[in-house]
């Protein structure tokens, strides 16, 4: 194949565009690809320290380092013949376009499916970064491993790389034309055997693989900035034998939507997301007679149980296939006990604020964790019961702002619970009404039994008016559903067929 000749372009070419960023993406990312395809080329002619290389860096990395003060992070994923940018596919021009097949061709050749700048980079570990690219072997599997390996070698920890096999995978599942909610359901079962994994590997060993925890976790993010209500919904699923994993992953889940509504960035969002599923890491270390014990624990066996938070942070700080680990995920592992008042564990020797990580996590944690039956508590609170006693204990034990965003995310009647209208029909929370004006009005599944047995579900607004514009249907209260025999998360699981 004849190649296109090579002409790096001038520093007027490659200055930032201003404006809209969303509108601006496009012509960003032709950017992006063209001040990397620049110093890929050049860095096979000169050497890594060649002084001539240092202009057509500096320019790389003022696009890249602009990008990421705007977005959090930056991350570029090869999906077929595809370029995406975080997560948006880039369609290139013709003045980009031999920009785009060359790193499009460079990265596939090598095998790389993903690079991912976690953080502001500077222009040694880009120089770096590049070389150990590409003087990569083509057609290797074992490239992106390697590579990852070679970068955390150089004290390199804001560079993440995955392999084309892993985002092939991904591509495959995408392109069966799931809805999202059968992709939700299966991050989240996955995300239940990937803790799993990770748990069974620290018991016996000091470290653990957490890559594919943390693939689950970018996911997981995607889902929760598309739409919420799909894993919130998951999130009513209960496993009493493997409540640990299962309550971690629901952790995550309530975690990310709170994340969400902070405005925390995708980069933010993933650290907390795996912060939240590793939280409870530390068990691993706590003896199953203490851990599965049917009965309350005993003054010597509770001093064991408040050791997890520490185990956790020691655990979390061996796991190398975390790259840089943000001391915001260490303290929010630290944290997630302490209380708002600091009257929980760890006790400390000075007083301290909770991370916002650790308050995050307090809250989706008790919320998890009081509508789940238990080895001890066999019977759960249902969640309006649960958010009572939330809100009785938000001046002592939880950040007020945090419980208010965390009742925005699950509504007056939390997704799952089961609900009688003035209709006198009994139905299921679906979805949250985004309106906090009608937090009392979301979407509901109603359920219907039909004298043959049969049942009959239909889905509702209840932002639905009638004629004369009264409410066609209200909420008059919630009900038990294990009174009824009704098990929320069938309904969940089913998903909507309308």
């Amino acid at each position: 194949m004849e190649m296109t000749p090579f002409t790096p372009p001038t520093s007027k070419e490659a200055s930032i565009p201003k404006g809209g960023w969303e509108r601006d993406l496009s012509k960003l990312g032709t950017l992006l690809l063209t001040k990397l395809h620049v110093l890929m080329r050049v860095s096979q002619i000169y050497d890594s320290k060649n002084i001539a290389l240092h202009q057509f860096a500096q320019e790389c990395l003022e696009a890249i380092n602009t990008f990421i003060h705007q977005q959090g992070d930056l991350c570029l994923k090869i999906f077929g013949e595809d370029i995406y940018l975080n997560e948006q596919r880039l369609r290139y021009s013709v003045e980009g376009f031999n920009s785009y097949k060359y790193l499009l061709t460079q990265l596939k050749k090598r095998r790389i499916g993903e690079v991912r700048f976690k953080a502001v980079i500077e222009e040694t570990p880009l120089r770096e970064f590049i070389y150990l690219l590409m003087g990569l072997e083509e057609g290797k599997k074992e490239n992106a491993d390697r590579l990852w390996e070679s970068l955390k070698a150089k004290q390199i920890f804001s560079i993440e790389i995955h392999p084309l096999e892993e985002i092939e995978q991904e591509e495959g599942q995408l392109t069966k034309k799931e809805d999202s909610r059968e992709i939700g359901k299966k991050v989240f079962f996955e995300s239940i055997g990937a803790i799993k994994e990770v748990f069974t590997q620290i018991k016996g060993k000091p470290s653990a693989d957490v890559r594919r925890l943390k693939r689950l976790v970018r996911k997981a993010v995607h889902l929760i900035m598309e739409d919420e209500s799909i894993l919130l919904g998951m999130a009513t699923i209960k496993n009493y034998d493997e409540y640990t994993f299962n309550h971690s992953v629901n952790v995550a889940i309530y975690a990310l939507a709170i994340g969400r509504r902070l405005g925390l960035t995708r980069n933010e969002l993933s650290e907390l997301g795996i912060t939240a599923m590793l939280h409870d890491i530390g068990k691993s270390r706590i003896p199953l007679e203490v851990l599965n014990k049917p009965a309350p624990l005993d003054e010597e066996e509770w001093g064991v149980m408040k050791k997890h938070p520490l185990m956790g942070v020691e655990i979390v700080l061996n796991l190398k296939q975390l790259g840089e680990i943000n001391p915001r995920m260490v303290i929010g592992i630290f944290d997630h006990h302490l209380k708002n008042d600091l009257t929980g564990y760890p006790k400390l020797f000075r007083k301290k604020q909770v991370s916002l990580f650790g308050r995050i996590i307090q809250i989706a944690d008790a919320y998890d964790a009081m509508t789940t039956p238990r080895i001890y508590k066999k019977i759960p609170f249902t969640p309006e019961q649960a958010l009572a006693l939330l809100l009785r204990e938000q001046t002592t034990h939880y950040d007020p702002i945090l419980l208010k965003i965390f009742i925005g995310v699950i509504g007056l009647y939390p997704i799952g619970s089961l609900v009688l209208l003035d209709t006198k029909e009994m139905g299921i929370v679906y979805k949250t009404n985004p309106d906090p004006e009608h937090l009392d009005r979301p979407q509901v599944l109603l359920i219907e039994k039909r004298g043959d047995r049969k049942e009959r579900v239909t889905w509702v607004d209840l932002m639905e008016r009638d004629e004369k514009g009264r409410w066609r249907r209200s909420i008059l209260k919630t009900l038990d559903p294990m009174k009824y025999h009704i098990d929320i998360a069938r309904y969940f699981l089913a998903g909507r067929k309308n």
